[in-house]
């Protein structure tokens, strides 16, 4: 094997990728938090600003209907994220990974929270409850609603991921693609239901070992290696600042976690 080769066309594009999951959910987090405050605003509620821990992000909001805001503001996202990139089709590396990975993030999280029954899904199980609806309906409604929209994000996931990973390395075949972007969104949808679960897989000893497994299994078992004579298509992987840059924010988001939270973000 040409390890230098699969360092460079394989190994590199998939770890600038992984690395963006860190400061991409914080993007989430907030639209999650910043949905809570502005759904209380509209039913009459209040919304003062919200909180970002290290164990979690609170929003200072409080309406009848305030624990599904966080749901709708990240779908939000995945739309206009989705929308923006129908209508600009991005071709560069960056803007391409920065799609793809919220697409994943903000389709498969909010089926994961829903079915937990824990924090903003016990509060709503909690309003359905209020309204009459038995214990056991109520949690088959949370559930159901859970199933459909992760069969759906699964999809939708999977067709971004397909593409993405067409224009990333421009070699492998259609099949390959889609075996990838399988590969791909079933691992992330593994790591983001069971970290809904169990707060244990939010050790960063578990993480690094599951980031580690992702990134060895993508990009030299599921991701073919380019044939030698095709180096001119090998067009797809990401420039040298730009992995410069995704590694930097990477260690900024970490410093951030490490030394600056608690942060408060107020609403005018």
């Amino acid at each position: 094997m040409n390890y230098r080769a699969a360092l460079t066309d394989r190994t590199i594009p998939i770890l600038t990728l992984l690395l963006l999951y860190f400061p991409l959910s914080l993007v989430g987090l907030i639209f999650h938090e910043e949905g809570h405050g502005l759904l209380a605003l509209t039913q009459g509620g209040t919304f003062t600003g919200i909180i970002i821990t290290r164990e979690g992000s609170y929003a200072f909001a409080n309406s009848y209907l305030v624990s599904i805001g966080g749901w709708i503001g990240e779908y939000v996202l995945l739309i206009i994220v989705l929308a923006l990139s129908w209508i600009l089709k991005p071709r560069g590396f960056l803007a391409r990974s920065v799609v793809a990975m919220l697409v994943l993030l903000e389709s498969i999280d909010q089926p994961g929270y829903i079915a937990s029954l824990q924090g903003d899904s016990a509060a709503t199980l909690q309003v359905l409850e209020a309204t009459g609806i038995g214990h056991g309906t109520s949690v088959a409604i949370l559930e159901s609603t859970a199933l459909v929209l992760f069969l759906v994000a699964a999809y939708v996931s999977w067709r971004v991921f397909r593409q993405y990973f067409s224009q990333s390395f421009p070699w492998i075949t259609r099949r390959k693609a889609s075996l990838a972007a399988i590969s791909f969104v079933a691992a992330g949808e593994v790591f983001i239901l069971v970290a809904n679960f169990y707060a244990v897989i939010l050790s960063p000893v578990v993480q690094i070992a599951i980031f580690a497994a992702i990134l060895v299994g993508l990009s030299l078992v599921a991701i073919p290696p380019a044939p030698p004579d095709l180096a001119a298509r090998r067009d797809g992987r990401p420039s040298i600042p730009t992995v410069v840059f995704v590694a930097l924010l990477f260690v900024e988001v970490q410093l951030v976690f490490l030394f600056v939270l608690p942060i408060t973000i107020p609403f005018p």
